[in-house]
């Protein structure tokens, strides 16, 4: 079994990489899992921002959700949650991971930090860019919402670690109240939050 150590605390990201976790069926050491995690010295060492996820594999160090997430699927083939390496589905995971990334969690994001005091404060938020964040998330879901007419999951059909990384985006965009005119993608997160390891609606 692999040594790893996750530098966690509850709804961030770091939820991506406890379901991949469960899903692989790997044990690991939680590391902070409160809000003093962001100040750990430790944290820093692997994160030079500080923020989460962050994690060490037998003994190497790794941050950004995406790849602590195929890394750890990688770590179990025979659980088959992630295309192999080289594989056009494989390239289908980078393909959708990117997307999630760039054309939906962005806005989201940008949302949030400019709405709440976690991250900036007040004087250096900009509310007024809500509404647009949103108009542009809505539009990349509704390009989910086409791939997901007719197929269960993203790739080939079936749950993979795809799943697990887009899921948490389309999540906060059904947390910000954004799916409304998205039946296929309601329909995606209820099989997501049905499964048994999943952690979109853990705090």
């Amino acid at each position: 079994m692999p040594d790893i150590k996750l530098f966690e605390l509850g709804p961030t990201r770091s939820s991506r990489v406890r379901w991949a976790l469960l899903e692989a069926g790997l044990e690991y050491e939680s590391i902070g899992n409160n809000i003093d995690v962001f100040s750990s010295a430790a944290l820093r060492k692997i994160h030079p921002l500080g923020k989460l996820p962050a994690a060490i594999i037998d003994g190497k160090p790794l941050f950004e959700s995406g790849a602590i997430v195929t890394a750890v699927a990688d770590l179990v083939p025979e659980r088959a949650l992630i295309a192999k390496p080289g594989t056009w589905s494989r390239n289908l995971h980078y393909q959708w991971m990117s997307f999630a990334l760039s054309e939906m969690e962005a806005f989201v994001q940008s949302s949030e930090i400019n709405t709440i005091d976690f991250v900036l404060p007040q004087d250096q938020r900009v509310p007024e860019i809500v509404e647009q964040n949103s108009m542009l998330y809505r539009r990349a879901a509704a390009v989910l919402e086409g791939v997901l007419n007719g197929t269960e999951f993203l790739v080939d059909n079936r749950f993979s670690a795809t799943d697990i990384f887009v899921g948490y985006t389309v999540h906060w965009g059904y947390e910000d109240g954004l799916l409304n005119d998205c039946p296929n993608l309601l329909a995606y997160r209820e099989r997501l939050v049905s499964r048994k390891h999943c952690t979109l609606e853990q705090h």
